[in-house]
């Protein structure tokens, strides 16, 4: 069986695995769109920008399933 401080560090090291995965996939929108020039510049930046806030909306899920994780281990 497991002890709190090893599933903790098991959760971390998948949040923090998932968290990389996740900006990555915004990264490669940003990129992707950061230089296309057959849409308007608002439209760029719109696709950009939803695709940040759904990163933060994923890491803002994460961190508080870490957060969890923490109160659990210290409990």
């Amino acid at each position: 069986m497991k002890s709190k401080e090893q599933i903790y560090k098991d959760v971390k090291e998948l949040v923090e695995a998932q968290d990389k995965k996740n900006y990555l996939a915004y990264y490669k929108i940003f990129l992707d769109n950061s230089e296309r020039t057959d849409i308007p510049t608002e439209e760029k930046e719109a696709i950009i920008n939803k695709a940040y806030s759904k990163y933060k909306q994923q890491e803002a899920g994460l961190y508080d399933i870490l957060d969890h994780a923490y109160l659990d281990f210290i409990a």
